[in-house]
């Protein structure tokens, strides 16, 4: 049975092309008609699942940067791989350095905090810190805790809010799906279109506030929130191709390098976002970024000043539009080495399986299976209307879990009835560890979930196999 390389990129070095795998410690180097393969399988892994790949490319190689969340998006720790068209140079742990780019020299990392923690709150964290946060947001947490309206109320003895039908009946199902279609017929016939079509019939969108999820406003205008705070002075570390490391002290949060001969371009934030109030009673955050130029032809500095250097407005449009590019840019490279580079038989392709204990596999299966196994269970909601609160139906029912498949490749498999999906059953599949053995990061997975299905981006019905469709 095959097993085809799952490229994460390609990366094109002379007359060869490496093209790493997605999730094992394994790239394929292409010369012409000639595969040879490089693998890793020691190489040290983040401390628990891979929830991200990421390939940076240089003149000589490429940098596979490893990511994982642990139990959140507070335990961001990194490794990487350097490789080329003749093997490994060197496998390294980053903790939870962020990586910023990768050039010739080597790879680029700094500080993992966001911008965003220097927005001006009043629970900030300490700027002078090297990592996390003040005590502060601890007694905002105890503060919001103590006015917790539901504190000390059993959700048992409330009251029902009224509720529609969970479905509309088959008729009023049936007129929809009639008019769904008539006017879908409409959209693909070009002559009934006009210059405002562009767009479709339907416009899906998911919001949170609102006032009929229970979101109570504020009636009163937010103040002024104040300016940003200036963002602290934070290292940038090269890891070179070897392994070794140099550290170059900046005055603020790097958020990117880029390098065009001897000018490495610097991307920083002096500040955290600027918010502003919105009509909505809510807050928009402008992030302000800036870049330098620094000239390397006597080496590399030891410090790097940017508030004494010439600096650059970063353009958020410019920034998004890189990002698309970028993304198409991928899709290309991945596109010709799909199911195309056989694996089966090649040393070394697999990690090696992590010291996971009974005890702690069990734990992880029976703590997602829990979370899915609720999804049916009433919510509680209060509205202007009615501010004392009520129990609300579930927008979920009939819901199934199994679990199938041995350790690691476990899967929980939860399948259900979707108020705004009517007459089919739903059902996606979870991996509970990665193929090394750690636990999967599924910390916001019904968020996810409820996420994709409000925005229908799911299957369309017909793909539907006895009623069940897989999402």
């Amino acid at each position: 049975m095959s097993s085809f390389l799952d490229p994460a990129d390609a990366v094109a070095v002379g007359d060869a092309t490496i093209v790493p795998d997605a999730t094992r410690p394994v790239a394929a180097v292409v010369t012409g008609d000639d595969v040879r393969w490089v693998t890793w399988p020691d190489a040290p892994l983040p401390d628990g699942a891979v929830d991200d790949v990421r390939v940076l490319a240089t003149t000589d190689g490429a940098w596979i940067v490893y990511g994982s969340n642990g139990d959140g998006d507070d335990a961001v720790s990194r490794s990487a791989v350097h490789v080329t068209p003749t093997g490994v140079t060197c496998a390294v742990e980053l903790g939870d350095r962020r990586p910023h780019g990768a050039d010739v020299d080597g790879l680029w990392i700094g500080d993992p905090r966001p911008a965003s923690m220097w927005d001006g709150e009043d629970d900030d964290v300490d700027v002078d810190a090297d990592a996390g946060g003040s005590d502060d947001s601890d007694d905002a947490d105890a503060a919001a805790d103590a006015d917790d309206p539901l504190d000390g109320v059993d959700p048992e003895t409330l009251p029902w809010a009224p509720a529609e039908p969970f479905w509309p009946t088959p008729e009023e199902w049936a007129a929809t799906l009639e008019t769904e279609a008539a006017a879908e017929h409409d959209h693909d016939d070009p002559e009934l279109l006009d210059d405002e079509d562009d767009g479709g019939p339907y416009t899906w969108s998911i919001g949170f506030g609102d006032e009929s999820d229970g979101f109570v406003p504020s009636m009163e205008p937010l103040a002024d929130p104040g300016p940003p705070l200036p963002t602290p002075a934070t290292d940038l570390v090269l890891v070179r191709p070897d392994g070794s490391r140099a550290t170059i002290a900046v005055d603020h949060l790097v958020e990117g390098v880029g390098r065009e001969g001897s000018v490495l371009t610097v991307r920083y934030a002096p500040t955290g976002p600027r918010r502003t109030p919105d009509s909505a009673g809510g807050l928009d955050y402008t992030y302000q970024y800036r870049e330098v130029d620094v000239d390397l032809s006597d080496g590399l500095p030891t410090t790097i000043t940017t508030d004494a250097l010439p600096a650059r407005t970063v353009d958020e449009d410019e920034d998004e539009s890189s990002w698309e590019a970028e993304e198409a840019r991928l899709e290309a490279a991945r596109a010709p080495w799909i199911e195309r580079l056989d694996l089966t038989g090649v040393e070394g392709a697999r990690w090696p399986l992590h010291d996971t204990d009974d005890s702690t596999k069990a734990q992880a299966v029976a703590a997602l299976v829990g979370v899915f196994e609720s999804l049916a269970e009433p919510g509680i909601l209060w509205t202007r209307e009615h501010p004392e609160p009520r129990r609300a139906a579930s927008a979920y029912r009939a819901v199934e879990v199994v679990v199938e498949g041995e350790w690691p490749a476990t899967e929980v498999v939860v399948s259900f009835e979707h108020s705004d999906v009517p007459y089919l059953r739903l059902r996606r599949r979870y991996r509970v560890f990665d193929d090394a053995g750690h636990v999967e990061d599924w910390t916001y997975v019904t968020v996810y979930l409820e996420e994709d299905i409000a925005t229908r981006d799911i299957p369309a019905r017909d793909a539907a196999v006895d009623g069940v469709l897989d999402i």
